[in-house]
């Protein structure tokens, strides 16, 4: 399912958190994986740093400007180290790969080279973020086109899956990922829909069409019906159900398209508590 997977990573607890996930899911998939810190060009090159020339000179400025390359250079480095560490501690493949760049960009090219990307919820000013989703990362995810997995703060492994599926094209995929997942790693998984923009009717047709697939693959699964707003719910059933994994299409049934979360996602993922792994696409 996974062969290479993409952890991008800051330093920050997050993505810490987040390479715990990569190489836990590496090592049940015989995934490899690619380690990629990126320098936000903008550090170097950003207004605040022509406001410093102004302030300090063109002499000092120009001087300025490697030592902070210098800096990041050592920073990814000692980051990209203990990632490495980690991988060799566990028996995963890993390579490594520091780039300076703007970060979407830079993050696109790497991502054709994996099959999965793996973030952390916030990122290394988490601090100053209320709890908030990282924008870095929410801009990361809005244009990304590989499956992404959003971690949460601390490690746990992945027993319980809560697969959200409301019969779009995004949820139709996430079915599909979902229950391989739950193949492979034989784990407890419910199946959800909700009436929030269907009638029960509609939404209790797609639960069954996902149950026939679930049949289809030999897996024993729990359906759930849900009345009530789809965001509030999956945050909901994730909790009744002890999730460890949120699965879910990026999209619902809206005119958003790509570079734009659907609306459930976007508040799901700023309210979870639990690792989202969110898929896009036509199987």
């Amino acid at each position: 399912m996974y062969k290479r997977i993409l952890l991008c990573t800051d330093g920050s607890p997050a993505a810490d958190t987040a390479a715990d996930y990569t190489i836990w899911l590496a090592g049940n998939f015989s995934a490899g994986i690619l380690a990629l810190y990126i320098t936000d060009v903008r550090l170097l090159e950003g207004p605040w740093l022509a406001d410093l020339a102004g302030a300090v000179g063109a002499q000092p400025y120009a001087a300025l400007v490697p030592q902070l390359e210098n800096i990041q250079r050592e920073k990814a480095d000692a980051i990209l180290t203990a990632i490495q560490k980690k991988c060799q501690d566990h028996g995963v493949p890993c390579e490594l790969a520091h780039d300076t760049g703007s970060l979407v960009p830079t993050m696109l090219r790497y991502e054709q080279r994996a099959d999965l990307v793996v973030l952390g919820q916030h990122g290394e000013h988490a601090q100053w973020s209320h709890g908030m989703l990282g924008s870095s990362v929410e801009r990361m995810i809005r244009a990304s086109i590989k499956p992404a997995l959003v971690t949460t703060d601390s490690f746990r492994p992945i027993e319980r899956i809560l697969i959200a599926y409301d019969g779009s094209a995004g949820a139709d995929k996430a079915l599909h990922d979902g229950l391989d997942l739950a193949q492979q790693l034989d784990c407890e998984t419910t199946l959800l829909s909700a009436c929030q923009h269907v009638s029960e009717d509609a939404a209790a047709g797609f639960l069954h069409e996902a149950q026939q697939q679930a049949e289809t693959r030999h897996l024993a699964v729990h359906a759930q019906l849900a009345h009530g707003d789809a965001e509030v719910e999956i945050l909901h059933w994730a909790l009744q159900t002890k999730a460890d994994l949120i699965v879910m299409g990026a999209y619902g049934h809206t005119r958003i398209r790509e570079f734009v979360l659907g609306s459930t996602t976007h508040q799901v993922l700023h309210k979870t508590t639990v690792p989202v792994l969110l898929v896009r696409g036509q199987r």
